[in-house]
């Protein structure tokens, strides 16, 4: 359950300006990170995450939106970072791209996680945080494209069913992973090698 505001929390100090807006929510994004790697993201509260951060509960909404929008900003963060690992993995030309994929997705259990919880936190988003969400999905997919380009020639269409169907079979495979274990799952060689054969099959056919 939230704690209530604490007097600590109450009296940090109110960012005003541009930058000091955007260092706070930078702040709030890595207390953000650092929580979920023990708690899923089903379960952490915003409490939890103003405590975390010497902030009131009010104050991490005045500069995330909503504990949702925070959550997801994290996960387009965690994106950008996959990305970066997945382009080191594609220049070792004996790992296959479904490989490449499964391999740096299972090493990224926070990222998995908020994969699976992201249908139920966009459904609670404002209009205005949704069509955010939506832009950082869009910069994800170009960025997507760009690595998976020298690998696979997909057009862009055939790009967004690739980048459906990796958060479904994340979703899908994190989640039965998910129900036995108590904290987060590890990111072991039976989740790779379930997501590398669905992704496997799933790349197969996009190029017959």
């Amino acid at each position: 359950m939230d704690a209530p505001d604490s007097a600590v929390a109450l009296s940090f100090a109110r960012a005003r300006s541009p930058q000091q807006r955007e260092d706070r929510l930078r702040r709030l994004t890595e207390v953000t990170r650092a929580l979920l790697a023990n708690t899923r993201a089903s379960e952490l509260t915003l409490g939890e995450i103003a405590a975390g951060a010497g902030l009131a509960k009010s104050g991490v909404l005045r500069h995330a939106g909503s504990r949702e929008a925070l959550l997801l900003l994290v996960m387009y963060h965690e994106h950008l970072g996959w990305l970066d690992d997945l382009n080191l993995q594609l220049t070792d030309e004996r790992r296959s791209t479904a490989k490449a994929l499964a391999h740096t997705l299972a090493q990224r259990p926070v990222l998995c996680d908020l994969i699976s919880a992201a249908p139920v936190l966009m459904n609670r988003l404002t209009p205005e945080a949704a069509e955010t969400v939506r832009t950082q999905a869009r910069d994800v997919e170009d960025r997507l494209h760009e690595t998976l380009r020298p690998r696979l020639a997909l057009d862009r269409q055939h790009l967004v069913l690739l980048t459906a169907a990796t958060h479904a079979f994340v979703g899908a495979v994190w989640g039965w992973a998910a129900i036995d274990s108590a904290e987060q799952p590890e990111p072991g060689t039976e989740l790779e090698n379930t997501l590398a054969a669905l992704l496997r099959t799933f790349i197969a056919g996009l190029q017959q």
